[in-house]
């Protein structure tokens, strides 16, 4: 994971610098600092600093964007969100009723007029509505992946077809595939329906179990660029980016993360060869 974490800013930083070059940004040291206490401002409240077009960040918000902002909340809402976490982690009741609970107050500290909440509920009534639209319709993929057991062909096919000479080496197979499978299909269905075939192939070899779970995980980073992954959906209509854009754009680049973090896994020894 820190493998992965290091390469994730490594290529944050490239796609800065591409950036910065595209637009013709020369950045300093003062004027580097100068943005940064644009940034911290406008977390906090303050007017923007105006600057030339090449030196200062473009913070200008909308009056009705000024409006929504609650700075004196900053802390209330933090303190809010900590409190859901601690609730949510020590499941003191039920995901659902905790986030309603939160949410309920959330929208009576920082907009306790009703006219503003009505407003609120319907700037992100979309988001939620597709979001849990594709929950539903991933359940529905799933369900029939499963009580088909297409998903049990697809794995006992996958058995069959390696070779017996590489049966020692399921460990990085599986690390590699998880990333397509996962990519097509649910966690659930990958790791409840797929990974113990192929765990059961590999103790044939010697492999032990929890070598091939450690493996099953490194395709996580494309998973979350599947059309099954709700939450992504969310992210790219709030950016403003087509999906199949997205896709096309970062595969590359989370394929790297999966193998940077094999190369990692197998030369710590967590992943056997």
């Amino acid at each position: 994971m820190g493998a992965g974490l290091v390469w994730v800013f490594y290529v944050a930083l490239r796609f800065g610098q591409r950036e910065r070059k595209r637009l013709g940004l020369h950045q300093t040291p003062a004027t580097d600092a100068k943005n940064k206490a644009a940034v911290l401002g406008l977390a906090a409240g303050l007017p923007t600093p105006v600057g030339e077009p090449d030196e200062a960040l473009d913070l200008t918000l909308s009056p009705e964007d000024k409006a929504l902002r609650r700075p004196r909340l900053l802390w209330l809402n933090a303190l809010l969100t900590i409190g859901l976490m601690v609730a949510l982690v020590r499941e003191l009741l039920p995901l659902p009723v905790l986030f309603m609970v939160a949410f309920a107050l959330a929208a009576v500290l920082n907009y306790p007029n009703l006219s503003q909440q009505r407003q609120r509920f319907a700037a992100h009534a979309s988001n939620a509505l597709s979001v849990a639209a594709m929950v539903f319709a991933a359940g529905i993929f799933t369900g029939i992946l499963s009580g088909t057991h297409m998903v049990d062909a697809m794995a006992q096919t996958f058995v069959q077809l390696v070779p017996v000479s590489l049966g020692p080496h399921f460990p990085v197979m599986t690390g590699l595939v998880s990333a397509p499978l996962t990519f097509f299909m649910s966690n659930d269905a990958f790791y409840f329906g797929i990974l113990p075939f192929f765990t059961k192939a590999a103790a044939a070899f010697g492999v032990p179990a929890a070598t091939m779970g450690k493996a099953s995980l490194l395709g996580q980073p494309v998973h979350l660029l599947s059309p099954l992954v709700p939450s992504t959906y969310l992210l790219v209509g709030l950016a403003g980016v087509d999906f199949a854009a997205h896709q096309r754009f970062t595969l590359k680049w989370a394929c790297g993360t999966v193998l940077v973090m094999l190369i990692t896994s197998l030369l710590l020894g967590i992943i056997s060869w």
